[in-house]
């Protein structure tokens, strides 16, 4: 899945742009931007997002198998 999927993939199942933008460090505008196609994004802020996704995605992973 590609950087560009996998944040429509977080913010169709209520995670906040706002958020995923402040834990990469960045503007949520850059992402919003981005995902209107108002605007591209650099190679490394898309390196950055596929990060921070995957960081929020263990987290997540983590959480459910400590209440199961």
């Amino acid at each position: 899945m590609k950087p560009k999927e996998q944040l429509i993939f977080f913010a169709e199942r209520g995670m906040a742009i706002s958020y995923i933008a402040t834990r990469m460090g960045v503007n949520p505008t850059t992402l919003t931007k981005w995902l209107r196609n108002d605007k591209g994004i650099t190679h490394k802020n898309e390196e950055l997002l596929t990060l921070t996704l995957k960081n929020i995605a263990e987290e997540l992973i983590s959480v459910t198998k400590s209440e199961g």
